[in-house]
């Protein structure tokens, strides 16, 4: 029987992005039934980027096995790609590279899939202890508090979902629902089916590409919660502007040129002329404050411009970098608005960002030289959702910083440390600037009056005691973090 080549990458696989690779590759049964042959996995140490190489039967796979693949991919953070659109030589560097990976698991299927799967992302290195169960049916996950509700719209009378996202599961598909709502320390489960899709193409202003869940009505607190934190269906006039709603992203991004025609040649003459920046400059001036399907803003001191055509590489969630040109749309005293011009790869490449960006929960960063209260403050803010990186250390923590440059929503920081303590810590953040949207709250367990004024004073958001315990400063934190939010919208 003739089978299909399907090859899924996942870039800079630690932490909670490996997991999140290995719950796509557990979910592969429910996601191609029978049809799955075999797949290979894996991994190269250097770039951690995880190769994931499908082999399944078109003639016995389910409706829609391609859309779906490609949808679950990037909702885990990852792509999908059929290997016959891969150029050749693209494909032979892949399998070079996959022949170069260790760990790597091949020819793996069936009953083996479990178990050998588990195996290569405990070498891979996942945690021996982690929630992990075989064939599990993927979960549709929205955190009302983040990217998930920018755009959405729930109509309780039909029970009715739209989630805006260029990329969708089939019609007709059943799926697990869980909703995050802000302040609560659990989700809510309950199960949908995808109702209708509207494609990119078929996309016009006030009908933005996305698809519609029929939501089951029970349990009722799920009803009641998409009811409490998602916009009914009615747009507002900001939203009927757009056929795609802007998601906030907070990610770097270099301005590789500016492109302009030769007035003495003809049009399609283009002339190159590079900016000049500092090393690393372009990390601390210019980034992208949202993304579209369309296009994006970029804050930056020296925009172009209006009309005139620039070169893009943005930093997209799973690590890489999306090069693009685009034509600047407008220019405000913090940048320039700018409208993508893409190829096929690369829209695809921006497509999988946008869908990874709407699945993607709050991220925190606790920073705290005692071992048991940073692994208390990390479990009871992963039970409220969040996906938890941690740091012994102000030095550490700075380092963590750089690596998820403006991928995190919030800090949190014991007050007193060996070397760089907590004010010194915070104040070195908010000087560097760029992470201006970071919640960042400060915990300690000293009984100084004048600590808390000045952890303030540094740029800290909210000073906690360690005596409300990790499970009420988790609570708090999340707080600051949802007010902080709606200050900032309502002050933008």
């Amino acid at each position: 029987m003739s089978t299909a080549d399907h090859l899924c990458i996942f870039e800079r696989a630690t932490g909670e992005r490996l997991l999140a690779a290995e719950r796509f590759v557990l979910a592969l049964p429910q996601l191609l039934g029978a049809a799955l042959d075999a797949c290979d996995l894996g991994l190269d140490p250097s770039s951690r980027r995880l190769i994931v190489l499908l082999r399944f039967s078109p003639a016995s796979a389910p409706p829609g096995a391609s859309e779906r693949l490609a949808f679950w991919a990037a909702r885990a953070g990852g792509r999908a790609s059929d290997i016959g659109q891969i150029p050749p030589g693209d494909l032979d560097e892949l399998k070079t590279l996959l022949a170069a990976c260790e760990p790597r698991l091949a020819d793996v299927a069936g009953a083996e899939l479990y178990l050998a799967t588990a195996a290569f992302f405990t070498d891979a290195g996942a945690p021996a202890l982690r929630r992990r169960s075989p064939g599990e049916r993927p979960a549709l996950v929205l955190d009302l508090a983040g990217a998930a509700a920018a755009g959405a719209s729930y109509d309780p009378a039909a029970a009715a979902l739209f989630v805006p996202s260029p990329m969708a599961p089939p019609q007709g598909d059943e799926l697990v629902l869980a909703v995050r709502v802000p302040g609560l320390a659990r989700q809510v489960e309950g199960r949908a089916r995808v109702a209708a899709v509207r494609f990119p193409a078929a996309a016009t202003s006030g009908a933005p590409a996305g698809y519609t869940l029929a939501v089951e009505p029970s349990p009722p607190a799920l009803a009641a919660a998409l009811a409490a934190h998602v916009a009914p269906p009615a747009p507002s006039q900001w939203e009927i502007s757009r056929s795609a709603p802007r998601l906030e992203l907070h990610a770097p991004v270099k301005v590789l040129g500016r492109i302009a025609l030769r007035p003495a040649e003809a049009a399609s003459a283009i002339a190159c002329a590079t900016l000049a920046y500092e090393t690393g400059a372009e990390l601390e001036q210019d980034f992208v404050e949202n993304l579209s399907q369309g296009g994006a803003f970029v804050r930056t001191a020296s925009p172009a411009a209006v009309g005139a055509p620039v070169a893009l590489a943005i930093r997209l969630p799973d690590g890489g970098d999306l090069h693009t040109r685009a034509t600047v749309a407008y220019v405000s005293d913090e940048g320039m608005g700018v409208r993508f011009q893409l190829e096929p790869a690369e829209e695809a490449r921006l497509y999988a960002a946008i869908v990874q960006l709407t699945a993607r929960p709050r991220r925190a960063l606790v920073v705290d030289d005692d071992a048991l209260h940073r692994r208390m403050l990390g479990d009871a803010l992963g039970a409220r959702g969040y996906e938890v990186v941690t740091a012994a250390d102000g030095a550490e923590g700075l380092r963590a910083l750089a690596d998820e440059l403006l991928t995190l929503d919030l800090l949190l920081t014991d007050a007193c440390m060996p070397g760089m303590d907590g004010e010194a810590f915070v104040r070195t953040i908010r000087e560097a600037g760029g992470e201006t949207e970071l919640a960042v709250v400060a915990v300690t367990g000293r009984s100084d009056p004048e600590l808390a004024p000045r952890l303030r004073a540094a740029g800290a958001d909210e000073v906690l005691e360690k005596a409300l315990g990790a499970e009420r400063v988790a609570e708090a934190a999340d707080a600051v973090l949802e007010r902080k939010r709606l200050t900032t919208r309502t002050s933008g």
